[in-house]
C-alpha cells in the first residue's frame, strides 16, 4: 500500500503539537501491509514512539473482553439471555434510582445488557445517584495502594450492591459493564479472567506483548502518558479507573480498561476480527460483530460525537452510515477507542484493520485516529 498520506497525517499531528507520538499498523487480508511511527514515547528521555512501544490500552481492552464473552457463547457456557446472577448471585435483586429513591428493577441484568452497555451499572461520574458505585471504584483504588487489591470477582460483588442509574435495558450508558463481564467470564469458565484471555486470545494470536501488567524486562518499552497545559505537553501523574503501571499480575483484571499492549500486537487481533476470526472465534461469530443491538429508545442516549452514524454492540460502535460517521470505511465496520487515544478499527468488507496507539490522557477518539483511518482506507 501507499503509506504517503498516512505518514503525512501523523507527522503533521506531531509537528503541530496535537500529539506527542503515535504508531499505526495496517493489516489487509490477514497480513500486515504497512506501519509507521513518529514522535516520542517519552519526550523527556528522547525515546521515540515505535510500533512495539507498550501502551496503556484502557477501553480498547473492552474489545478483548467482548471476544472472551463470545468465545464463552460459542462454547455454550454463557448465553445472551442468561441473567448474570447465574454467575454472580449478588446481582439477583438489583435496584435503580427513580425520583430520588431506589426501587426494584423490572427484570434482572442479562449478559446482553452488559455487552450492549444497557445494564445501568455506572462508571465513576459526577451524578448524585452514582455515589455508591463511585465509592466502590475509590475503594478499589485504595485497596491497591494499601497492598490488598480487590479481585475481579470482589469488584463485581461490590458493584452488585450499588443502585443502577436506570431500570435494566431502558437506556444506553457507558459504564462498568465490561468489568462485570470479566467477572462473568471468570465464573462461567472456572478460570481466572487473565488466564482465560491469555489461553484463548493472546497466545493463539501471538500477542506476546499484551497483558494486564508490564514485567521488568519490558518496562523500558512502556510509554509515558501526557496531558496538555496550554501548548505544552506534560507527564500525566494521576490514576484513572484504578489502572496503575502494574509490574506484576494485579488482583483486579479490568475487562474495561486493564490491558497493556502495542500497535503490533493489537494489529494481530484486528487481523483476526476483520477476516474469519483468526481461529479464536468462528467466521459466523466474526460476522456477529457487525450488527447493532440497540433499540430506538436506547439510542436516545447514544449521542457522543464519536458515535454519529453508528450503532453499538459487544462494547464497540458499528458504522451504519459512513457519511454521518465521517469515516471512509464500509458500513458494518466496527471499532472502539481508549482513554489514552488507542484505537482499533475493523473493516470486514475490505478485510482490513487499523491499529493505532498513542498515550494522551482523556483523548478517546482523536482527530488523528479518524484522519489515519481515512488515509489508510483511501491508500489502496
Amino acid at each position: 500500500m501507499d503509506m504517503k498520506k498516512i505518514t503525512e497525517v501523523m507527522d503533521n499531528a506531531v509537528k503541530s503539537g496535537e500529539e506527542v507520538g503515535a504508531a499505526v499498523v495496517i493489516v489487509k487480508d490477514g497480513k500486515q501491509v504497512g506501519s509507521y511511527s513518529c514522535g516520542y514515547a517519552d519526550l523527556e528521555a528522547g525515546k521515540p514512539m515505535k510500533t512495539d512501544t507498550i501502551c496503556r490500552m484502557f477501553s480498547c481492552s473492552k474489545i478483548v473482553t467482548a471476544i472472551s464473552a463470545l468465545i464463552c457463547l460459542e462454547r455454550g457456557i454463557i448465553a445472551m439471555e442468561d441473567d448474570i446472577c447465574r454467575f454472580i448471585p449478588e446481582f439477583e435483586h438489583s435496584e435503580y434510582w427513580s425520583d430520588g429513591k431506589t426501587v426494584p428493577c423490572s427484570r434482572r441484568i442479562k449478559v446482553a445488557d452488559l455487552l450492549n452497555m444497557t445494564s445501568g451499572v455506572a462508571y465513576p461520574c459526577a451524578e448524585k445517584d452514582a455515589e455508591k458505585i463511585n465509592s466502590v471504584w475509590y475503594e478499589l483504588e485504595q485497596s491497591y495502594r494499601n497492598g490488598n487489591m480487590m479481585s475481579t470477582a470482589e469488584f463485581a460483588k461490590r458493584a452488585a450492591n450499588c443502585p443502577l442509574l436506570f431500570d435494566v435495558g431502558e437506556s444506553w450508558m457507558y459504564g462498568s459493564s465490561a468489568d462485570i463481564m470479566g467477572a462473568v467470564v471468570e465464573a462461567a469458565s472456572g478460570t481466572e479472567f487473565r488466564t482465560f484471555v491469555k489461553e484463548n486470545i493472546l497466545e493463539p494470536l501471538g500477542m506476546n506483548d499484551t497483558d494486564f501488567f508490564v514485567p521488568a524486562e519490558k518496562r523500558d518499552r512502556l510509554a509515558q502518558i501526557y496531558e496538555y497545559a496550554g501548548a505544552e505537553p506534560k507527564p500525566f501523574e494521576g490514576v484513572n479507573l484504578a489502572i496503575f503501571d502494574f509490574d506484576k499480575v494485579p488482583n483486579f483484571q479490568s475487562g474495561g480498561a486493564g490491558l497493556f499492549s502495542t500497535a503490533d500486537d493489537y494489529a494481530k487481533l484486528g487481523a483476526a476480527l476483520s477476516t474469519d476470526g483468526g481461529g479464536i472465534i468462528s467466521r459466523k461469530t466474526a460476522d456477529f460483530l457487525s450488527v447493532n443491538s440497540l433499540n430506538e429508545k436506547q439510542r436516545k442516549n447514544f449521542v457522543w460525537d464519536s458515535c454519529k452514524g453508528c450503532g453499538y454492540a459487544n462494547f464497540m460502535r458499528i458504522v451504519e452510515n459512513r457519511n454521518n460517521a465521517g469515516m471512509l470505511v464500509s458500513d458494518g465496520s466496527f471499532c472502539w477507542d481508549g482513554w489514552t487515544g488507542t484505537y482499533l478499527m475493523m473493516d470486514p468488507k475490505e478485510k482490513m484493520s487499523i491499529s493505532l496507539t498513542m498515550q494522551r490522557a482523556g483523548a478517546g477518539t482523536t482527530r488523528l485516529a479518524k484522519a489515519v483511518i481515512n488515509a489508510a482506507e483511501s491508500s489502496f
